[in-house]
């Protein structure tokens, strides 16, 4: 998905540049990062009035008789695990090692179909993993995905247009900032303290909260979202040297190969020494 989706951002800011300007780069990465939340509350919507593990209503019960779904045949059989090993949160699920025997649809008790660990959960049709919403979420998730790695691709569009002559220092601002962003909302946003899908919602409402940040940015004469190319500001207090040049502005047209000769052992004396004239010092010596 980084492969693709991130350099989709990329073409669609060169895209709306040459249309827009800056401007254009600008407001694509906005809308983008709007899509970013709407799919990421959409994510939470779809699951949000379904019983799961963390529902305060199952705080305080006791574990539930979990069920093994053995699906290699042609009808599903459900297998309860005896003793402790088959309890289960409610509405959860474990990862266990399957035991020797079995109780194939709660009823005959026979040898256990496989040796391999499996996953038993509570049965309870209300619960979220028995609601057939993978689908659904898988679709939603792929959506989310694509708009984060584009907006990616669209804030590193308009970084070589920040500042030319720190283009590594504003390159690594920025995915710094990407860091810092899943510090703060995995540490207070998408907590484990609450419900998932709620703190998705949270996250999507952030996301888009913060979005509008966006509407500030502005870049002299060019511009921003919401103002002109001559408007009277210049939000760079601190001026680069007026001869200072990015790494991609250098000229190196007029540079030339020093005429120095090496020693015999092909031992650099000055910085810019040719293979050709290595050789030429052996033979001389």
């Amino acid at each position: 998905m980084n492969l693709f989706a991130r350099s989709w951002g990329g073409l669609l800011s060169d895209k709306m540049a040459k249309r827009f300007g800056i401007r254009g780069r600008v407001t694509a990465m906005w809308v983008l990062q709007v899509g970013c939340g709407i799919f990421c509350i959409i994510l939470g919507l779809i699951t949000i009035n379904m019983k799961n593990p963390d529902s305060p209503e199952f705080q305080s019960l006791d574990k539930v008789q979990g069920v093994y779904v053995d699906s290699s045949g042609l009808d599903d059989v459900d297998w309860y695990i005896n003793g402790t090993d088959g309890l289960v949160k409610p509405c959860g699920n474990d990862y266990i090692k399957a035991p020797r025997y079995g109780w194939a649809n709660n009823v005959t008790y026979m040898r256990f179909p496989t040796k391999d660990r499996i996953v038993i959960s509570d049965p309870n049709p209300d619960c979220v993993h028995n609601q057939d919403s993978l689908g659904v979420t898988m679709i939603v998730i792929i959506c989310f995905s694509i708009c984060v790695q584009m907006a990616e691709g669209l804030h590193f569009g308009v970084v070589p247009f920040i500042s030319r002559p720190a283009l590594g220092v504003v390159s690594g601002m920025v995915g710094a900032g990407g860091n810092l962003g899943a510090l703060v909302s995995g540490q207070w946003i998408v907590r484990a303290k609450q419900p998932l899908d709620q703190g998705f919602i949270y996250l999507g409402i952030t996301i888009m909260a913060t979005s509008l940040l966006m509407h500030a940015i502005f870049f002299p004469g060019e511009g921003g979202i919401l103002t002109g190319p001559n408007f009277p500001y210049d939000p760079q207090w601190v001026k680069p040297p007026a001869d200072a040049k990015g790494s991609d502005e250098l000229d190196f047209k007029d540079v030339h190969i020093s005429n120095t000769k090496c020693d015999s052992k092909g031992k650099v004396v000055l910085p810019t020494c040719s293979t050709g004239e290595i050789i030429a010092a052996e033979s001389e010596a």
